[in-house]
């Protein structure tokens, strides 16, 4: 299949691929996604397809309107509206009561939708233009890492897609925290930049009473749930402190670290490939994009430090236990 590559300010010619019933890839500000008319069953399939993603593995629906959202849930809970309002536009997906017209493949035949208002403008931008609500994962084969930038985004999806948009880097780095509201319950099903700490302030909770990524059982309600997630193609082992380092100096494979500056130990062996990050934003917003640079710098082992699991820590810390299989 041929890939139109389409630049930012061409953006209509990607709406319109969307309105054909093709599928496009284009930027968000946590990642790269791989999107499709929420409405058009046969063109959901296809990102399913592309992917290689299960079919019990529900999609995020993303929208750019308050009428955009009435279109694909009903019956909103009172906490759900009052996280929109706060985090909307942002890295923020909401599990609602499914529109009984949006197509079940969406869904993965579950009674809720999963849906997501971008703050990204040029994502903005394209799901207006496109005049539907867009079903989108984010843009890798399925089990790697999310990309958060247009080359890794070409490099997992050319010949896959109709188009890819071009676009910056995604400014998060780090897919969407997820909110469910099952039973009258609020549930953080996976942590993101919108940090428990902030759901649970805008709602009046303690952090400590907000369940978080309850274990599922049979089909995951959302996204990240269920199935291995961002490992690339080198292991991934972690660690806290840079004296764990030692561990890993007699290896006979090339190894890559990433590291936050002033943690790096002066005496590593020179064959390393270090990657620094300035504090664990800047490691969140680049996680996958150095995932991504340590597998073309042909590296056997990545050694990724762990942060603690609060703030912004504990989305990184989920990210890097899938990727390394601890969790």
């Amino acid at each position: 299949m041929k890939t139109l590559l389409i630049p930012a300010d061409q953006l209509s010619e990607a709406a319109a691929v969307i309105r054909r019933g093709g599928l496009v890839v284009f930027p968000t500000e946590t990642v790269y996604g791989l999107g499709a008319s929420a409405f058009n069953p046969v063109a959901c399939v296809r990102i399913f397809t592309a992917k290689g993603r299960p079919s019990d593995n529900p999609l995020i629906v993303h929208i750019a309107s308050w009428e955009q959202l009435d279109q694909v849930a009903v019956n909103i809970p009172a906490e759900a509206r009052k996280l929109a309002e706060t985090f909307w536009p942002g890295p923020l997906s909401l599990v609602l009561p499914k529109h009984p017209d949006l197509p079940e493949i969406v869904t993965s035949g579950l009674p809720t939708v999963a849906v997501r208002w971008p703050s990204n403008v040029e994502a903005q931008k394209f799901l207006l233009e496109s005049g539907v609500p867009v079903a989108a994962p984010s843009a890798n084969v399925s089990g790697a890492p999310s990309p958060t930038n247009f080359e890794m985004a070409k490099s997992a999806m050319l010949g896959r897609v109709e188009a890819i948009l071009q676009g910056d880097d995604a400014e998060v780095g780090l897919e969407s925290t997820i909110v469910s509201f099952a039973n009258g319950e609020v549930k953080v099903l996976r942590p993101g930049s919108i940090t428990l700490e902030q759901i649970a302030q805008t709602l009046g909770l303690d952090p400590n009473d907000l369940p978080y990524q309850v274990p599922q059982e049979g089909r995951p309600i959302s996204p990240g749930l269920k199935y291995t997630h961002y490992k690339p193609a080198a292991e991934v082992q972690l660690f806290r402190e840079p004296g764990e380092l030692k561990n890993w100096f007699d290896k006979d494979v090339k190894v890559g670290l990433m590291v936050l500056e002033g943690s790096v130990p002066e005496d590593l062996p020179s064959t390393w490939e270090v990657l620094k990050f300035s504090d664990w934003d800047d490691y969140a917003r680049y996680l996958y994009a150095s995932f991504h640079e340590l597998d073309q710098l042909c590296c056997g082992l990545i050694l990724a430090q762990l942060p603690a699991a609060s703030g912004i820590g504990l989305a990184i810390a989920n990210r890097l236990q899938k990727s390394a299989g601890t969790v």
